[in-house]
């Protein structure tokens, strides 16, 4: 069974000027319901800025790496196994909410860590999606955000299909001892060690939370897709999440969720995402794909009316 071992907390980051209102959450008998606990203090925005320091692990990045074939792409990324034996090994600040993690066997920790070690089920739907819908002509000069992006994976198709692509993340770790190396990997191996930073250093790399981020790329291009995977589970977010998608897509831009039916312990999923996307009467919703299996999947598209 799927589910995310945290309470739902109610988030602190509200906009008087957004026009989309918090969804309805089903009431619960009492005694079921969770205690209520303090108030959560999202992190603040940040523009990480990748360093030459990550050459220097690039070797052994190539020795632990997976494969991954997507259509006529291949991507690669870190193994999560090494992954983790590195972070107990080292033991740094810089990856303190990655142990956090780690040390209390939580996917979830509300305001701490938001499940970016993880490749999830819905990324693998929507990168086979895109494979077979998407033309790279389509992906061509365009300029793509990979929101939630975690292992970077949807990221990093669309960048080599051609696109010019930024990654969000909630936790500054997970950009850097993840989501940074994995997109590194999948340069070319003819590229100097110059150019592969001079290309990384093209992409941006943000972390914290969708409210703050929105606020600080306010004033920067917009983003003619949007690529989100497995982040619309916790209803107290969603509302920030819709925000986020309405100030920093293009006019015409179009925005694909993949998520799953129901996430049990959060009571978010997709059906109840689309219904509340539609009570608001800003976006156009088209259901892309499903997976009807034990517990469904899909993808769905978000258009500005």
């Amino acid at each position: 069974m799927f589910e995310f071992n945290f309470e739902v907390n109610e988030s602190d980051s509200s906009d008087a000027e957004s026009p989309f209102k918090k969804p309805k959450i089903v009431e619960r008998p009492k005694s079921d319901l969770p205690k209520k606990k303090e108030k959560i203090d999202w992190y603040q925005a940040e523009d990480i800025k990748p360093t030459k320091d990550l050459l220097q692990n690039l070797d052994i990045y190539e020795l632990n790496a997976n494969e991954l074939t997507i259509g006529d792409i291949e991507l690669r990324h870190l193994i999560a196994g090494f992954l983790l034996e590195d972070i107990k090994k080292h033991n740094d600040l810089d990856t303190q909410d990655l142990r956090k993690s780690e040390e209390s066997h939580s996917d979830l920790i509300a305001g701490v860590y938001e499940g970016g070690a993880k490749i999830w089920e819905c990324t693998n739907d929507l990168l086979i999606y895109l494979s077979k819908n998407f033309e790279k002509s389509d992906w061509k000069e365009k300029l793509v955000l990979d929101l939630g992006c975690g292992s970077g994976l949807l990221g990093i198709y669309a960048f080599k299909c051609g696109a010019k692509v930024d990654f969000q993340d909630y936790n500054k770790d997970v950009l850097e001892k993840i989501t940074m190396p994995n997109v590194l990997l999948n340069f070319e191996d003819t590229l100097n060690d110059d150019e592969k930073m001079e290309l990384l250093q093209k992409c941006h790399f943000y972390a914290g939370d969708w409210s703050y981020f929105a606020e600080l790329t306010n004033n920067l291009e917009k983003y003619d897709i949007i690529l989100s995977s497995e982040t619309i589970y916790n209803i107290e977010n969603q509302q920030k999440l819709l925000e986020t998608f309405r100030k920093r897509l293009k006019r015409d831009g179009r925005v694909l969720v993949a998520g799953k039916s129901h996430y049990f312990g959060v009571g978010g999923g997709l059906e109840q995402f689309i219904d509340y996307v539609k009570s608001e009467n800003v976006f156009e919703t088209n259901y892309l794909w499903n997976a009807d299996e034990n517990l469904k999947r899909g993808i769905i598209e978000l258009k500005l009316q």
